[in-house]
């Protein structure tokens, strides 16, 4: 009999009490009315009874407190599974020792079940089971058939049991679910970081109107789009011949030139060529990947897309890892994405970088045409050449070398520098080989040096000093020959690039005409201060230079000396012998004055057959400096240039000094005219310095020294 619980169990009691009751009364009466002896009766059977009866209560109300405890035990459970799902813990125990083994139980033979083999598991929540060999999939569909299993049915089979299990089962559900969503959060991440890429990429497009800096802001986009470790963008030449690394990311700053290489050869170039996206996986087994730097690089992976324009293929967009990666498909569209970027940007830039070069190159042939048409000269239309090159690119250092007429030696005729001071500076004489200018004078092509170490030429020592670290040198060229070099040097390593290169190049070709142009002007204007027998400065030259002396003279507090020259019987010598004779003569007497001052010192053709000398910081009195030289020129040229005519010719010299004998040009000029009638007056070969005021000059003869002082005729012998 089955007895309910709570006001269902009351009534029954209460109903039990009064049937009981009514028995006993009904009982008695009839005892009472047929007389018969009921105690016994009571005694024998009716408290038995009475004893069974509360017996049997008694047991049922142990099975009910019994009932209790595992009530309160479920509940305790469930308010354990509860908090659990509040902290979303909801990872259900597979394994109960409680539970049947479903392989054992149902004697399946399925090996291939992920739940075979294992000890009390709850197969339902395993994911791709057979359910009783029959049904394999998700777990929505298995919950279903499961219920009609032997092994489900036991471990649900209470209902305390079954709202556990399904207790079990919500929250594996829930957690499938939750995995789920968080494979598609992932999903829609990488797809939002992909997304916000191509943006930086578009960004880093309008980033910079120059190409070099473009590259870069592209390729590190780029990069950052597929997690690579490595990149470089590689673009073709014009008869898409090679193919030139413009930039890199992630790789040493000379990997550039290492990575430059020919349309057709190595997985690269062969990929250019066949227009068609290059992937390797693993490099060094890749037969296709012949760049030794690359194989040193301790790269893994490498995936080449091409750049397309509008007309031609551009280039190559190369990126990798140098770890293993599998290139999906979906990397390979953002990457094809990315390289249709890339290609349009360049396109642009190149097509600005023309338009915007050739704008400058047209600024700076009207300002140099300018300066050469006001006679400017070499210095002024180098100034205007550096002024606009800076436009263009930055450098810390430019310089103008000429080579001589046999390409044995150069000359800096023009240099600037940021550094401090300067070993390179203008007026520096060096050898050919002492730069690469004889390498490119052969070549004809400009030259980059990308990093100057200091020992590859015998001059990069000293731009190392300075602090140039790299620098690109143009060659200067007119009507196929290379006058010298332009050349740009920057503190920073790899400063310069194939783009500077061409900015600049038509430029260069330019200058080199206007400068050729310019020299011709510039000796045209000198051979009007030289003597065109003699090369020597002319009368002229020699005054402007006289006056300018003086000033510094005055200036520093310093002496100046005159010296004037003239042979002796010089017409007779032309008659007699003959005019060419005679220029031969003088050419000969100009290379020995040439030869016999000093370096500081200036001679000119000062007449017919006379010669001047100009001799800064030296005095004249005392049998001084400018009495020695005088005597060297006598000795050197009856020497060298008179010889046997020595008897016919003889040389005499006057010499005058500021500001014992005059303080202006015009006053030191006429003393020594004196000096050198007095010097022809008292004998041939003498030397004689022009009178103070008190008296008479200074004499020597034969180049010996005379003494100076207020005495009066000549000295010597």
């Amino acid at each position: 009999m089955r007895i309910g619980y709570g006001r269902e169990r009351i009534v029954f009691f209460v109903l039990l009490g009064i049937f009981v009751s009514g028995s006993i009364m009904l009982a008695h009466e009839l005892f009472e009315y047929y007389q018969v002896p009921y105690h016994d009766i009571i005694l024998l059977a009716f408290l038995p009874m009475v004893g069974f009866a509360m017996a049997l209560l008694a047991r049922r109300e142990v099975a009910i407190y019994r009932r209790g405890d595992q009530l309160d035990k479920t509940r305790r459970r469930i308010n354990d599974l509860m908090e659990a799902a509040v902290r979303k813990g909801r990872t259900p125990a597979f394994e109960d020792a409680s539970l049947a083994t479903c392989w054992r139980e149902l004697g399946c033979d399925k090996d291939d079940c992920p739940a075979y083999g294992r000890e009390h598991t709850r197969c339902w929540l395993v994911a791709g089971t057979f359910c009783r060999g029959e049904v394999q999939g998700q777990f929505a569909r298995k919950l279903k058939d499961c219920r009609l299993c032997e092994v489900y049915r036991k471990a649900t089979s209470d209902p305390i049991s079954e709202i556990t299990e399904n207790f079990y089962a919500m929250n594996y559900l829930l957690g499938e679910r939750e995995e789920q969503l968080q494979e598609a959060y992932e999903q829609a991440r990488e797809r939002g970081e992909k997304l916000a890429g191509l943006v930086e990429l578009s960004e880093a497009a309008l980033s910079s109107v120059h190409l070099t800096d473009l590259l870069g802001n592209l390729l590190e986009s780029a990069a950052a789009l597929v997690g690579a470790d490595y990149g470089f963008v590689s673009l073709a030449d014009s008869e898409e011949a090679s193919l030139t690394v413009r930039h890199t990311y992630g790789l040493e700053p000379g990997a550039a030139a290492a990575l430059s290489g020919r349309v057709g050869e190595g997985i690269v170039g062969q990929a250019y060529a066949g227009g068609y996206i290059a992937v390797s996986e693993e490099i060094s087994t890749d037969t296709r990947v012949v760049n030794e730097y690359l194989l040193g690089s301790g790269a893994r992976t490498l995936i080449s897309l091409p750049l397309v324009g509008r007309e031609r293929p551009l280039g190559m967009l190369t990126l990798g890892t140098i770890t293993s990666h599998h290139y999906s498909e979906e990397e390979k569209d953002s990457l094809c994405v990315a390289a249709d970027h890339i290609a349009v940007t360049v396109e642009n830039a190149l097509l600005e970088g023309r338009i915007g070069s050739g704008r400058e190159q047209m600024e700076l042939l009207m300002a140099a045409n300018r300066d050469l048409g006001t006679g400017g000269g070499v210095d002024n239309i180098y100034q205007s050449f550096i002024a606009n090159a800076s436009k263009l690119v930055d450098f810390d250092r430019a310089s103008l070398i000429f080579l001589n007429r046999d390409a044995s030696e150069l000359e800096i005729v023009a240099a600037d520098t940021a550094a401090p001071r300067t070993w390179l500076g203008q007026g520096i004489r060096l050898p050919v080989d002492a730069l690469p200018l004889d390498e490119m004078r052969r070549s004809g092509r400009p030259i980059i040096r990308r990093r100057i170490e200091g020992d590859e030429y015998p001059a990069d020592k000293l731009l190392v000093e300075e602090g140039i670290a790299s620098e690109v040198i143009l060659p200067l060229t007119s009507e196929g020959q290379v006058l010298g070099s332009f050349s740009l040097g920057s503190f920073k390593p790899g400063a310069f690039d194939v783009e500077d290169v061409e900015m600049l190049l038509p430029m260069a070709r330019q200058l080199g005409l206007i400068i050729e142009n310019a020299r011709l002007l510039q000796e045209v204007k000198r051979f009007d201060l030289v003597d065109k027998l003699t090369r020597l400065y002319n009368h002229r030259f020699f005054v402007d230079a006289l006056t300018r002396e003086i000033s510094r003279a005055r200036r520093d507090g310093r002496s100046v000396s005159v010296m004037i020259v003239r042979i002796e019987n010089f017409r007779a010598y032309n008659q007699e012998r003959s005019r060419a004779a005679g220029d031969r003569l003088l050419q000969g007497i100009a290379e020995v004055l040439q030869a016999s001052v000093r370096d500081i010192d200036i001679a000119a053709r000062y007449s017919g057959d006379m010669f001047a000398v100009l001799l800064p910081d030296a005095a004249a009195a005392g049998g001084g400096e400018v009495m020695r030289i005088a005597g060297r020129i006598q000795d050197d040229i009856n020497e060298k240039v008179f010889g046997e005519d020595s008897a016919m010719l003889t040389l005499c010299i006057g010499i005058s000094e500021y500001p014992a004998h005059g303080e202006d040009p015009v006053s030191l000029l006429e003393q020594a005219d004196l000096a050198l009638r007095m010097a022809g007056e008292a004998g041939e070969g003498c030397v004689m310095v022009a009178p103070s005021a008190g008296g008479g000059g200074a004499a020597a003869r034969g180049g010996d020294a005379a003494p100076g002082g207020d005495g009066g005729g000549p000295a010597g012998g």
